[in-house]
């Protein structure tokens, strides 16, 4: 399976805070699939993923990704009319009367009934509640509800760039980059590897399952925890630009020696890669889950790629406000994959050991001292 066909099958399992069913039943399958593999479960319903192979002693690399997206909960039906509560950042202003809404629940990944909102609770600030019309099909109390757009689809740009587009990238697209990861490395079959994918529940809605996993110890706190998110693309980290390398969120700054280490690894990979892009970015468009680990004393950074209509929220072609598919540009994807891929055969790269002050200022210290006594 291609790194994409793993990522389409993936963003074909619909996702919302607190009810992330199908993908967490897709990892159970992926893993299943591969002895190599262990999953653990741990209370809050994260799932950790483990492959371990000799007597390494290096801190295990631990890559993190969550399994929601901002979506609604069907909290009440009334005839053909379902009462929905938004869970997520959404602007209501994206989310006019008329858009279109695919209902869920757990029995399927396909919809079991499609309509459109009729009413929201706000044009301008948060999206909190909506009701929408139940024109096809039906709506599951207890189930939710999605922007009406494919999982997934792979479009072709004038200028030969592949985009990936789907109703959901933010983060079931990281996910997929850790799977991706674990098929790469098994094929490479390595004598010594240390590698963890934590998937984590709820967090669009406050971190929930990151911050039970640092309660219940799901991962060892000496872990190389390395958050992996779809962020919102700038002008000044574009898609196509390159995975990248996260210095912070807009809530913190991530560990410098890490993310130090992370640049120079990107560096000597694009040496001997000519096809491997990257960026050095702070992407400050929301909070990933470095941020909460760092909170906690674990040495954690992040990696990116750069997401169109972040969260959902796009804009028409006369500049207004509505929703549309989140994009990411699948080169940006592959070379996320070849740097975790590089990371976790040199574990070492991202380990400071006892000295920790990088060569550069060391010989601009001995400069200093002769210049300046």
């Amino acid at each position: 399976m291609t790194h994409i066909n793993l990522a389409a099958a993936l963003l074909n399992h619909p996702t919302a805070p607190l009810l992330e069913i199908h993908p967490r039943a897709f990892i159970r399958q992926f893993t299943a699939a591969r002895p190599a593999l262990k999953l653990i479960e741990d209370a809050a319903g994260n799932m950790r993923v483990d492959l371990r192979c000799g007597t390494s002693a290096s801190p295990p690399l631990v890559l993190v990704a969550h399994l929601d997206h901002p979506g609604f909960h069907v909290k009440r039906i009334e005839g053909q009319t379902a009462e929905l509560e938004f869970h997520g950042g959404h602007s209501g202003a994206h989310a006019l009367p008329g858009t279109r809404v695919h209902f869920f629940d757990a029995s399927q990944t396909q919809p079991i009934g499609a309509g459109e909102l009729i009413e929201r609770d706000s044009d301008s600030g948060p999206l909190k509640r909506a009701s929408a019309r139940i024109a096809d099909g039906r709506a599951s109390i207890g189930g939710f509800a999605m922007w009406g757009f494919p999982g997934f689809s792979l479009e072709t740009q004038s200028d030969n760039a592949q985009i990936i587009s789907a109703r959901c990238c933010d983060d079931l697209l990281g996910a997929a980059a850790i799977l991706s990861v674990f098929d790469e490395l098994l094929k490479l079959a390595p004598p010594e590897i240390n590698v963890i994918g934590l998937f984590t529940r709820a967090e669009e809605i406050g971190f929930l399952g990151t911050l039970e996993a640092i309660r219940l110890n799901t991962i060892p706190q000496n872990s190389c925890v390395l958050s992996l998110e779809c962020s919102k693309a700038f002008a000044h980290a574009p898609q196509g630009g390159g995975v990248i390398v996260r210095v912070g969120d807009a809530s913190s700054i991530f560990d410098p020696g890490l993310t130090q280490a992370l640049t120079l690894a990107a560096k000597k990979l694009s040496e001997f890669d000519t096809g491997f892009k990257f960026q050095r970015k702070l992407m400050d468009g929301g909070t990933c889950e470095a941020t909460p680990f760092c909170a906690h004393g674990y040495r954690a950074s992040g990696l990116a790629l750069p997401l169109g209509n972040y969260h959902n929220q796009a804009f028409d072609a006369n500049s207004r406000a509505c929703v549309g598919p989140e994009t990411v540009d699948a080169a940006d994807f592959e070379n996320e994959i070849k740097l975790l891929v590089e990371l976790a055969l040199h574990p070492q790269a991202l380990d400071p050991g006892a000295d920790k002050i990088p060569q550069r200022i060391k010989v601009l210290a001995l400069k200093a001292h002769e210049l300046l006594r």
